[in-house]
């Protein structure tokens, strides 16, 4: 689904259709998840759906897209990757780069792709590998969600007429979301460096 289907999605959607769309988002297959929040976003404006059924089915879609692909990747181990869906996520240029962000920035990394569409399945699938627990994984995954939905469904609210300029503002919104929190793991990695330091240089 692209962008040129918003308005046969804004037409049809139900709250089942919004949670069938998310849970095929989640699981891989070619339909852009920020789209379905910004049709999401666009029908509460027009009140054709209310916010706290809305709200459910988008959390309930999302995070069962992002166990499903999370799990699945656990169960398997690296014999994921011999699977048609991880290898297309996984591949093997792609795999190290995503390792080494892992080793820096541990679960951190999960919080980061739930705002990038490009790399959210690769890097839920790389942590279920890696063997991260269920629980950890809800956090960041969580964490993230409340951060990202509320801002996408918010962009396809006030510009529900004009979705094509949405989509943009959403990259941008997201990129400056990655932005700041690189930023502030960044200022908090400073910090913690500058107090070793000086705890060093303190005499006996």
């Amino acid at each position: 689904m692209t962008l040129v289907d918003l308005p046969w999605l804004l037409e049809h959607a139900t709250y089942g259709l919004l949670l069938l769309l998310l849970l095929a988002a989640g699981v891989g297959l070619p339909m852009p998840e920020d789209v379905v929040l910004l049709a999401a976003g666009a029908l509460l404006h027009r009140e054709v759906t209310h916010i706290v059924p809305t709200a459910a089915v988008v959390a309930v879609g999302v995070v069962a897209g992002d166990l499903t692909i999370f799990l699945t990747a656990r169960h398997l181990g690296t014999r994921a990757l011999e699977r048609p869906l991880f290898r297309r996520l996984l591949p093997p240029r792609r795999r190290r780069r995503l390792e080494a962000l892992f080793d820096r920035w541990g679960g951190g990394i999960v919080f980061v792709a739930r705002h990038l569409a490009g790399i959210r399945a690769p890097v839920f699938a790389l942590a279920g590998m890696h063997g991260m627990s269920v629980t950890r994984f809800l956090l960041f995954d969580l964490a993230g969600l409340t951060v990202s939905a509320p801002l996408v469904m918010g962009i396809g609210y006030l510009f529900s007429h004009r979705l094509e300029e949405a989509s943009v503002h959403v990259t941008r919104v997201q990129h400056w979301v990655v932005f700041a929190v690189v930023a502030l793991i960044a200022g908090y990695a400073t910090v913690a460096a500058l107090r070793r330091w000086v705890f060093r240089r303190r005499p006996e």
